[in-house]
């Protein structure tokens, strides 16, 4: 086991993203795919928290709201496929692109 902290790459592809404020320390994962930059967010959110236009809005299930926020717009940033981990449409799909 590997502690990290912040932004830090796993190994080639593949790294974690601070995105606190769900929880302390919270992290999400980005894998680098042909079609760009996927993201599994590491908070309670699904595809309504990320509209096509305007801020990302924060989950209601945090911890502290201001990081919840920041942590949102941190991650539609870098998405190019995001992936929201209570998506129900995401588990229907037999793969991701």
């Amino acid at each position: 086991m590997v502690t990290l902290k912040g932004d830090a790459a796993v190994c080639d592809g593949i790294e974690v993203i601070a995105s606190p404020g769900h929880t302390v320390g919270g992290q999400s994962v980005a894998v680098r795919t042909r079609a760009g930059r996927a993201v599994i967010t590491g908070f309670c959110c699904n595809a309504k928290n990320f509209p096509a236009s305007g801020p990302a809005v924060a989950s209601g299930v945090h911890i502290d709201a201001s990081q919840a926020y920041d942590s949102a717009q941190k991650i539609k940033r870098l998405a190019d496929i995001l992936i929201p981990v209570h998506e129900v449409a995401v588990g229907r799909r037999r793969t991701i692109p």
